[in-house]
């Protein structure tokens, strides 16, 4: 692969064009970047792109005055055609082309009760050259009523694109969940008029809250879901109304994970552990017969580059530490593509986000753990690149930390895995003071190499950075995410501790300044292991965390389904003597060290009172925390100002216990100083 000569500036265009609406003194301006922790703390300027089905267009997402806004470019002419970003609270979240000159966008709402926009339900359709719009699905639709067949009507449900149906230029697929209904809900499949509005439904969801898989056809095959016990389900579609458990059928197990079905092969591709690592298999449907396509080691695979005609995987991704990609078919475009990618840059990581039907043209993200990351435009078959725009210009990578990978044996001698982040120009001999800074989750999430602009703000500020992967984590199999049930209090996050012993021990930290910070289950893991091992840390910081394990199958989003009660059964438990014992608001006396909490007046995942309870505990006992609440923020903090705001306060907080002037350890239980609200 190599880069064009003279690469076109298409991002510095975009950007000018976008900020023309605001700044039409400064046509040819980009927006001013931003200085100090800003840097970190705004958003991505522009978050992603994609290209028409046959190369005409470019749609990119890019961040104006802190929400999205959807742009789209004439490739030919280098022009910017129209602008999707309506005022008020709705914006775009997810989009995708239907045909070359029309997107279908899944709006958002920016005033949530997540760390992020939340899905509103409606589905719009947008005209590429001229911005027209149209709704297709959701409570502001209008139209007439029918029976199978409806109009565009107003609908109290969620809906989302299912499959854009490659053959097909009018209609796409859309799943809908009803609004109206209470706790699990069925999700209903629906052909969609992208013109009209009007549809017809294909199936019912043979488990609630189900998700479902296509066919390179565009034919509905699978389901997947979780039922009350939060154990996975999947289903195969016979006939038009039958569904069927895919652990009936010769060759599937509890362990087949299906990605995808094929159905030129009649079979279905699955990943299922091995003795080590991980098997992606083609299972056939009708014998049961089946065939290994790539073996992963230590992780499974995570993301699939596929030939559109097929659907047969040609490359993949698994991630043990940094990414790695599997090619299995040397000879297709696209896995000569992403060889070549990766070898014009090295040292970074790439993904394909999207193609031209003809696989002539291709959109790719470059990034690294420095570099937060580029956007290329690239002639499959000239094997040429030419830059569309950066994620974060305004970040020189080479003024950036690097992020290294570890793998260690926990104190139990179940491997667990991680990244240790180093700031830059540290002298000869020299031990910064570490931040330990466990993921949210705990499960089906995990921390990944590449740019993370928390890290890089603490390493800025000349910190050290730990990430640990600890048992309960996604992204290293069902076994290993399973590890973690029910032990959060305990092996969980002694994994954590466990971790931050190996970073001391391999002499490139201060082990006498330590803190903990973390966001959700990362908040609850900081205050737990600053209570599990008092000589360790000096401080802690939780941001939108949980505190009392007792109120998670009663208080907050999770609990308002059955599917959200058997998760919290089955992974953090229901002994009640068990889970005050774990949970920081019961044992405030153990949390000795400083504490600064932050949370989101409107957050729903935790509420707020998780933070008012062990507030009033630790002032009971003399110590009051450190407190910041954003009462329009949700489960984390999303607009660019309260985000400045709460990591000023944060990184002045670590600075005041790590710094070398800070004060003796404090022995547990003893009364200690906190930032000033």
């Amino acid at each position: 692969m190599r880069r064009t000569a003279a690469p076109l500036l298409l991002a510095a265009s975009l950007l000018a064009a976008a900020g023309a609406a605001a700044h039409a003194a400064e046509k040819r301006a980009a927006p001013a970047s931003p200085t100090g922790l800003a840097r970190f703390t705004n958003h991505s300027r522009m978050v992603s792109a994609k290209i028409s089905p046959k190369g005409t267009y470019l749609a990119a997402v890019t961040m104006q005055g802190g929400r999205p806004a959807l742009l789209f470019v004439n490739l030919a002419t280098r022009a910017l055609v129209s602008t999707f970003n309506p005022s008020g609270a709705t914006t775009v979240g997810r989009f995708y082309w239907i045909i070359d000159e029309r997107v279908i966008i899944e709006l958002v709402d920016l005033d949530g009760t997540l760390a992020g926009p939340v899905t509103r339900g409606e589905l719009l359709a947008v005209n590429a050259r001229d911005g027209g719009q149209r709704f297709l699905f959701g409570y502001r639709t209008g139209g007439g009523r029918g029976s199978r067949t409806r109009g565009a009507e107003p609908e109290a449900a969620w809906g989302r694109v299912v499959d854009t149906l490659r053959h097909d230029d009018r209609y796409v697929l859309i799943a809908s969940r009803s609004m109206q209904e209470a706790g699990d809900r069925q999700v209903r499949l629906w052909r969609l008029d992208t013109v009209t509005g009007a549809r017809e439904q294909v199936a019912i969801s043979p488990i609630p809250e189900a998700s479902f898989f296509t066919d390179e056809e565009g034919e509905l095959r699978l389901a997947a879901g979780w039922d009350t016990e939060f154990n996975p389900r999947y289903f195969l579609r016979e006939g038009k109304l039958d569904w069927r458990e895919l652990t009936q059928l010769k060759g599937f197990s509890k362990a087949s994970d299906p990605v995808a079905y094929i159905a030129k092969d009649q079979a279905i591709e699955v990943v299922e552990p091995l003795g080590t690592g991980f098997g992606l298999f083609s299972v056939s449907v009708e014998t049961g017969e089946r065939k290994l396509l790539a073996r992963t080691e230590v992780a499974p695979p995570g993301c699939y580059d596929r030939d559109k005609d097929t659907l047969r995987t040609v490359a993949l991704e698994s991630a043990p530490d940094l990414p790695v990609y599997d090619i299995l078919d040397a000879q297709h475009p696209i896995a000569r593509l992403v060889d070549g990618l990766l070898a014009a840059y090295p040292g970074q990581h790439v993904r394909i986000l999207g193609r031209t039907e003809d696989d002539r043209l291709a959109v790719a993200h470059v990034y690294g753990d420095r570099n937060p990351g580029e956007f290329l435009l690239v002639d499959v078959a000239r094997h040429s690149a030419e830059p569309l725009g950066s994620t974060r210009p305004w970040i020189a990578p080479e003024e950036m930390a690097e992020m290294e990978a570890f793998h260690i044996a926990a104190s139990d001698g179940l491997r667990i895995h991680g990244y240790l982040t180093l700031p830059r120009g540290l002298a000869a001999g020299a031990k910064p003071p570490l931040v330990v800074l466990p993921h949210g989750g705990p499960h089906g999430v995990r921390d990944h190499w590449g740019f993370d602009w928390e890290v890089q703000l603490l390493a800025s500020r000349g910190f050290a950075v730990l990430q640990v992967n600890y048992r309960g984590s996604g992204g290293y199999g069902d076994a290993y995410e399973e590890a973690g049930y029910r032990r959060w209090g305990d092996r969980v996050v002694q994994d954590v501790v466990d971790a931050t012993r190996w970073a001391i021990r391999k002499g490139k930290v201060d082990g006498a300044r330590v803190c903990a910070v973390g966001a959700s289950f990362g908040a609850y893991a900081a205050m737990q292991a600053s209570i599990l091992a008092p000589d360790l840390f000096r401080c802690a910081a939780g941001i939108a965390g949980i505190y009392d394990l007792t109120t998670m199958g009663s208080e907050g989003d999770i609990s308002w389904s059955g599917i959200g009660r058997g998760y919290v059964k089955k992974a953090v438990g229901d002994d009640e003597a068990k889970l005050r014992a774990a949970s920081p608001v019961y044992n405030a006396a153990k949390l000795g060290v400083p504490v600064f909490l932050a949370h989101g007046g409107r957050d729903d995942r935790t509420p707020i009172e998780h933070a008012e309870k062990l507030k009033e505990a630790l002032t009971a006992l003399g110590r009051p925390p450190g407190w910041l609440v954003e009462r329009t923020e949700g489960h984390g903090f999303f607009d660019e100002a309260a985000r400045l705001r709460l990591y000023t306060r944060l990184v002045d907080f670590l600075e005041a216990h790590t710094g070398p002037t800070a004060g003796a350890m404090p022995a547990p239980g003893a009364a200690t100083p906190a930032l000033k609200p």
